[in-house]
C-alpha cells in the first residue's frame, strides 16, 4: 500500500470509529466532518461523502439520506477490529 491509501483507509476507519462514539450511532454529515477535523482527518464534505458511499456499499453505514449517516452492526464491529476490510484500517493494539 503507498501513502495515500493507508491514509484513505486510515480515515475511513476513523469515520466509522466516531460514528461509533455518538449516541444511537448516527451523525449529520457536517457535524461529523467537524469532529473529524479535529481528531486530524481533515476532509470537504463531498470527500466524507465519497468515502460514506464506499462504506454504504459494504454495508457498513446506512446510505446517507438527508445528510444523516447512520452505523451499521458489521460497521460498528470494523470500528472494534472483529471484522478486517480491505481499503479500510484496523484499529491498533491499545486503541479500543
Amino acid at each position: 500500500m503507498n501513502a495515500q491509501e493507508l491514509n484513505t483507509a486510515a480515515r475511513r476507519l476513523q469515520i466509522l470509529r466516531a460514528l461509533a462514539m455518538r449516541p444511537r450511532y448516527l451523525a449529520e454529515a457536517r457535524n461529523l466532518r467537524g469532529e473529524l477535523e479535529v481528531t486530524g482527518y481533515p476532509m470537504t464534505l463531498t470527500k466524507l461523502m465519497v468515502d460514506a458511499a464506499f462504506l454504504a456499499d459494504l454495508g457498513l453505514i446506512s446510505a446517507p439520506s438527508e445528510g444523516i449517516i447512520a452505523l451499521t452492526d458489521d460497521g460498528l464491529s470494523v470500528a472494534n477490529g472483529l471484522i478486517r476490510l480491505p481499503g479500510i484500517g484496523t484499529p491498533a493494539p491499545g486503541e479500543l
